[in-house]
C-alpha cells in the first residue's frame, strides 16, 4: 500500500525574508550574486545558497555561480557533521555522568563546547562536575586506599574486614556506587565461600563414611569433589592417598575372589583352590577364602571319583553300541524287498487318477472362459467409478491414472478418453496457474534482500528514534510488494507516537497559501530538554497538481531566525504528509524559538497542518 508520507531535506539555518522571494524575478544576477556572497561571508549558507540558485536560474551556465553554490554546499554539509560531533560529545558526556565517571564525562563536555563554546546547557554541566571533582580530590586519597585495601581483603578471602573497608569508602563518598558495589561483591564472595565449605564438609564426611564401607570408589570420587572446591586441603589430599592405597589391595583381591568364584561355580575345583590361596596372600587371614579352601577338598576327591566311573560307563556304551549297529543292518535288509512290491501298486492308481483330471480341466476351462468375460465388464464399471470418485475430490493426477487403468480392459474406451482429455485441460490450467505462483514467489525472493536491507535501516533509525528517516526506509520496504505488513504496521506505529506525543497543533483548520507569501505560527518555546527529540509534521496539497515546487520552513525567536528547511510540494494531487526532525538542528535546540514561518515558492498550496511532536 503507497503511503502519501514525504520528507524534507535539511538545509540549515535561515531562509529568505518574503520580501526578497516575492521580488526575486526582479532582481539582476550581479545583486543576486553579491546578496550571496554577503551571506556567504556572515556564514548564513543556507540563505547563500538561496541566491546562488536564483542567479543560477538567470544564468544556468555561469561557471561563478556554479562555483559558489558548491561551496556553500560543502559548507552547510561541513555545519550539519559539526552539529552531529557535537551532540555525539554531549550524549556521551551525559551518559558518563550519570555513571558517576566524571572525568571522562568532563572530557566529553569540553568537546562539545570546543565545537559550541557559548552552549548554555554543556557549559553549565561542566562547572557542575567541576565542582563535584574538587570536592572529591580532597578526600581521594582515603577513598583509594579503602578501596585498595578492601580489595586486597577481598583476594585473601577476609570479607568482614573487606567489607568494613568498603563500608569507610562509601562513608567518604555516599554517592558513588564502587563502594556499594564492592560491598554487594563481597558479601556475595562470602555467601558463596561459606557454601563452598559447607560442600567440602559434606563431601569428606559421605567419604569418611563410604570408605568404612569399603567403597574405595565412591570415597575417591568425593574426595576429587571435596578437592575441586579446596584443591590445597591437605587432609582431603592425605584421605584421598590412603584411599587410592586401599582401593588397589581390594580391587586386587576382588579379581582374585572373582575368578575363585567362577571356578569354584564351574566345578574346577582345583583351579579354584589356586586362587583362594592366592586371594590369602593379599589378604592373610581372609575369613571368606579360608572357608572356601575348607570347601574344596571333599569336593576334589568327589569329582575324582567321578571321573573313574565316567570312563567306565563310556567303554560299556561303546559295547552295546556296537551290537545295536549289527541288528538295524538286518531290518533295512528286509524292509527292502517290501518297500518295492508296494510301489508298483501305487503307480497303477497313478495313472488312472491322471486322466480323469485331464477330463476334468477341460470342462474347467470352458467355465472359466466365460467368468473371465463377466470379470471383464465388471472391471470395467469398477475401474471408471473410480476413477469418476477421484475426479470428484479434485484428485486429477489420480483420477487421470485411473482412466487410463481401463484402457487395460477395453482399449480405446469413449468414456476414458474423453475424461482424460478433460483432466489434461484442467492440469494444464492448474500448471499455469502454479508458474505464475512460482515467477511470482522467485520475484519477492528477488527482492527480499532489498526489502530486508530498508527493513533493518528502518528499524536502526526506529531505535534512535529518527523517525523521520525511519518512515523513509518502511515505505521504501513498503513499496516492493512483496505481501508482508511489518513496514505498514511500524509507519502506522510511528505516527501513532507522533500524534500521542505533539505538542503543539498551530492551526485549527485548513487554509491556502499564496505563493510567496510568508504565514507565521507563534508558541512558547518547547523546553530544552525535548528538544532534540522534535519533529514539524505539515499536511499539505498541491493546488496546482503535475508540478512540484519548494516550500521553505523556517524558525526563529525574539531575535530573529535560527534555521529552517526546504520541503518539496509534491506533483501529486492527493494531501500528503511531510515529516521532517527539526530537534536535529542545532539551533533548535541551543535558542528559545517560538515562531515557525512557511512560505511556498511560486505556486499555491493548500496546509491543513502544522504540528510540532517529539519522539517521547
Amino acid at each position: 500500500m503507497k503511503r502519501n508520507i514525504l520528507f524534507g531535506l535539511m538545509f540549515g539555518a535561515a531562509v529568505l525574508c518574503s520580501a526578497g522571494l516575492q521580488a526575486q524575478n526582479a532582481e539582476s544576477y550581479e545583486s543576486l550574486m553579491r546578496s550571496g556572497n554577503t551571506k556567504f561571508a556572515s556564514n548564513d549558507f543556507i540563505s547563500a545558497k538561496t541566491y546562488y540558485e536564483m542567479a543560477l536560474k538567470q544564468r544556468p551556465n555561469d561557471t561563478e555561480a556554479k562555483k559558489k553554490l558548491d561551496q556553500t554546499l560543502v559548507k552547510i554539509q561541513q555545519d550539519s557533521e559539526k552539529q552531529e560531533i557535537f551532540y555525539a560529545h554531549l550524549d556521551a558526556g551525559d551518559a558518563l555522568n550519570a555513571q558517576n565517571k566524571y572525568e571522562e564525562a568532563l572530557e566529553e563536555y569540553n568537546k562539545a563546547l570546543a565545537i559550541f563554546p557559548d552552549d548554555k546547557y554543556v557549559g553549565a554541566q561542566a562547572e557542575t562536575i567541576r565542582g563535584i571533582l574538587k570536592e572529591r580530590s580532597d578526600k581521594q586519597e582515603a577513598y583509594n586506599t579503602a578501596i585498595a585495601q578492601g580489595n586486597n581483603l577481598l583476594e585473601e578471602e577476609n570479607f568482614d574486614a573487606a567489607i568494613m573497608q568498603f563500608e569507610i569508602a562509601k562513608d567518604i563518598f555516599p554517592n558513588d556506587n564502587l563502594p556499594k558495589e564492592r560491598i554487594a561483591e563481597a558479601k556475595r564472595l562470602q555467601s558463596v565461600y561459606n557454601e563452598k565449605v559447607s560442600r567440602f564438609n559434606n563431601l569428606m564426611e559421605e567419604a569418611n563414611n563410604l570408605s568404612l564401607r569399603k567403597n574405595f570408589d565412591g570415597a575417591i570420587q568425593k574426595l576429587n569433589q571435596a578437592l575441586e572446591i579446596f584443591p590445597n586441603d591437605s587432609q582431603a589430599q592425605t584421605l584421598l592417598q590412603t584411599m587410592q592405597s586401599s582401593k588397589a589391595t581390594n580391587d586386587a583381591y576382588n579379581a582374585i575372589i572373582a575368578e575363585a568364584d567362577q571356578l569354584y561355580e564351574s566345578k574346577a575345583y582345583k583351579e579354584a583352590k589356586t586362587k583362594y590361596q592366592s586371594a590369602l596372600s593379599v589378604v592373610s587371614g581372609d575369613a571368606y577364602a579360608t572357608e572356601m579352601l575348607s570347601r574344596l577338598d571333599p569336593l576334589i576327591a568327589q569329582q575324582d571319583a567321578e571321573e573313574a566311573a565316567r570312563i567306565a560307563a563310556e567303554q560299556e556304551a561303546a559295547r552295546l553300541a556296537a551290537e545295536a549297529e549289527a541288528a538295524r543292518l538286518a531290518a533295512e535288509e528286509a524292509a527292502r524287498k517290501a518297500a518295492e512290491e508296494e510301489a508298483a501298486r501305487l503307480a497303477a492308481e497313478a495313472e488312472a487318477a491322471r486322466l480323469a483330471a485331464e477330463a476334468e480341466a477341460a470342462r474347467l476351462a470352458a467355465e472359466a472362459a466365460a467368468a473371465a468375460e463377466a470379470e471383464r465388464q465388471a472391471q470395467i464399471q469398477t475401474t471408471l467409478g473410480a476413477a469418476e470418485g477421484l475426479f470428484a475430490e479434485n484428485k486429477y493426477v489420480e483420477a487421470k491414472a485411473k482412466y487410463q487403468e481401463v484402457f487395460a480392459f477395453d482399449e480405446g474406451n469413449a468414456t476414458a478418453t474423453a475424461k482424460i482429455a478433460e483432466i489434461d485441460g484442467i492440469l494444464a490450467q492448474i500448471a499455469a496457474e502454479e508458474e505464475a505462483a512460482r515467477m511470482e514467489r522467485e520475484r519477492i525472493e528477488a527482492l527480499r534482500p532489498q526489502y530486508n536491507a530498508f527493513i533493518k535501516e528502518g528499524d536502526k533509525q526506529y531505535a534512535s528514534k529518527t523517525f523521520d528517516k525511519a518512515v523513509e526506509a518502511y515505505a521504501k520496504a513498503e513499496e516492493l510488494n512483496i505481501g508482508e505488513t511489518y513496514p505498514t504496521e511500524m509507519i502506522e506505529r510511528i505516527n501513532k507516537i507522533i500524534e500521542d506525543n505533539k505538542l503543539y497543533e498551530l492551526n485549527t483548520e485548513a487554509f491556502t497559501m499564496t505563493a510567496n507569501t510568508p504565514r507565521r505560527f507563534t508558541f512558547n518555546p518547547v523546553d530544552v530538554a525535548s528538544r532534540r527529540s522534535n519533529y514539524v509534521i505539515l499536511k499539505a496539497r498541491n493546488l496546482t497538481p503535475g508540478k512540484s515546487f519548494p516550500m521553505i520552513v523556517s524558525f526563529g525567536g525574539d531575535g530573529g531566525k535560527n534555521g529552517g528547511f526546504v520541503l518539496a510540494i509534491s506533483e501529486s494531487e492527493d494531501t500528503k504528509t511531510y515529516i521532517f526532525r527539526i530537534g536535529g538542528q542545532y539551533k533548535w535546540f541551543s535558542e528559545n524559538n517560538n515562531w515557525i514561518e512557511l512560505i511556498s515558492e511560486n505556486d499555491d498550496v493548500e496546509v491543513s497542518l502544522v504540528m510540532i511532536s517529539r519522539s517521547n
